[in-house]
């Protein structure tokens, strides 16, 4: 959607530009790595099954509930103020701050495959996971965070989102005096346990195979 929205708008400068007699500088917006609408894979080419969601926005909130700082599809990166975080903690490493965080994220396709019941009743079908990489391959890369149940027919006009929550850990060490973050989060997925496991073995990206991903970068703000 984002990349079909950008090459419309460029069709609309290049026109008005041959019209006017202009010259025209393009100026590309910073590549964002979010999982395309219709389904297409990090090479280009068709996902075999539909992605079922599209990440819309990803909140952070500190004291009191109170949002901090969001990322969407269009603006991924964040600086949380310090004296807002939910918690903090200090230790021989360093210093750890920590933020609740909800991802907001809408159905766009049906399933692939039937839902199968999972083995603990409550635990939640789809997966939320995390990753400190911006590109996992492998389960030891992955941290899941959230599991929940999302109705298989697409929502109707005006309905809210589906919210995940999870809380964000950022830890930072002192390098040279200064704080330095380390191994942040950088990746968020929503996963169908079904639906990942039926795709060949070529396809080894798991942001290829999961139904909704976004990366991103957040960090503490220590001047606020």
């Amino acid at each position: 959607m984002i990349n079909g929205s950008l090459f419309h708008f460029e069709k609309i400068i290049i026109l008005l530009s041959l019209l006017t007699g202009a010259t025209v500088t393009k100026s590309l917006p910073e590549k964002v790595l979010v999982a395309p609408v219709p389904c297409t894979m990090s090479n280009g080419k068709p996902r075999p099954y539909p992605c079922e969601f599209a990440i819309q926005t990803v909140w952070f909130m500190g004291k009191n509930g109170n949002v901090v700082g969001k990322i969407t599809p269009g603006n991924t990166s964040v600086k949380l103020p310090k004296s807002k975080a939910d918690s903090s903690f200090t230790s021989t490493a360093g210093e750890s701050f920590i933020y609740a965080v909800a991802v907001d994220f809408r159905r766009i396709n049906v399933p692939a495959f039937p839902k199968k019941e999972v083995p603990i009743p409550g635990l939640g079908f789809y997966t939320i996971s995390t990753s400190t990489v911006d590109s996992p391959i492998s389960p030891g890369e992955l941290t899941v965070v959230r599991r929940l149940d999302v109705g298989p027919n697409l929502p109707k006009s005006g309905l809210r989102p589906v919210r995940a929550s999870f809380k964000l850990q950022l830890n930072y060490a002192m390098s040279g005096g200064q704080p330095t973050l380390i191994a942040p989060v950088r990746y968020i997925q929503v996963a169908n346990p079904i639906t990942f496991t039926k795709f060949p073995s070529s396809i080894n990206l798991y942001r290829d195979r999961a139904e909704a991903w976004i990366t991103y970068s957040a960090s503490v703000d220590f001047s606020k």
